[in-house]
């Protein structure tokens, strides 16, 4: 996986998962994206989009940040957020 293909990953992320965020969350992720910390933005947004318990990601950002994970791009605490993230807005999920 490109750079280029990381950084769309972690913005479609960020625009997926924006009403999840804080301002100081949304701004910290933009000051991220626009400063090559991809892999900071997308954290960023999962710990939010944890919090908040979804919305759910749908299913072809969900292989595109798993594939970034199978790769050694994210970190492994960010795997485990992805994991949390992509049971918690399954359409099994009951609030």
């Amino acid at each position: 996986m490109s750079f280029a293909e990381s950084s769309d990953v972690a913005w479609d992320l960020v625009d997926h998962g924006r009403a999840t965020m804080t301002i100081a969350e949304l701004n910290a992720a933009f000051v991220r994206l626009g400063s090559g910390g991809d892999r900071e933005a997308i954290e960023i947004v999962l710990r939010s989009m944890c919090r908040a318990a979804g919305p759910r990601l749908p299913d072809e950002l969900l292989a595109r940040l798993t594939r970034l994970g199978q790769v050694g791009y994210l970190d492994e605490h960010v795997v485990d957020l992805l994991a949390v993230v992509s049971s918690v807005g399954s359409r099994d999920w009951v609030q």
